[in-house]
């Protein structure tokens, strides 16, 4: 059976069935997030910021926002070469992307988050990542709160 998770980005909380088994873990997402050397707290979990686009490079780069809400496809995971082990995010919902792309479950590390959705705790990483290994992947839905409603 596919997995079949929800993030809360206010909540920054990934919750959901993977293997007939009920997780739930925190994660955070986007405005450099999961960063080992420098996050910045201005747009993490903040879904005021999911249009938020990364720009610059250097010390000029700004991290960008969570990433939009909506319905993804997860894929099985596999090695990237910077982020290691991660699981590839592709839209499916047909919502707005505000030409963003690229997004991905990983865990942290010394850039941190500029969209994707990020693991601190390595454990809970490998669990999901084993798990979504032996299902094949599956659906992902973006909410901006647990309370299902527009962030206000």
């Amino acid at each position: 059976m596919k997995a079949s998770l929800t993030y809360y980005i206010w909540e920054g909380l990934l919750v959901g069935m993977l293997n007939d088994e009920f997780i739930q873990m925190p994660a955070i997402c986007g405005g450099g997030g999961g960063s080992t050397k420098n996050p910045s707290a201005k747009s993490v979990n903040n879904p005021y910021s999911t249009g938020l686009k990364t720009t610059g490079s250097g010390a000029g780069h700004v991290h960008g926002g969570p990433l939009p809400t909506g319905k993804y496809a997860v894929a099985t995971p596999s090695i990237h070469p910077k982020l290691k082990l991660s699981a590839r995010l592709t839209p499916t919902g047909g919502q707005p992307m505000f030409t963003r792309s690229g997004f991905l479950i990983h865990g942290a590390g010394p850039h941190g988050s500029d969209g994707c959705i990020v693991l601190k705790d390595r454990n809970q990483l490998k669990t999901l990542m084993n798990a979504l290994t032996a299902c094949g992947g599956g659906t992902l839905f973006v909410e901006e709160t647990m309370s299902g409603g527009r962030f206000v």
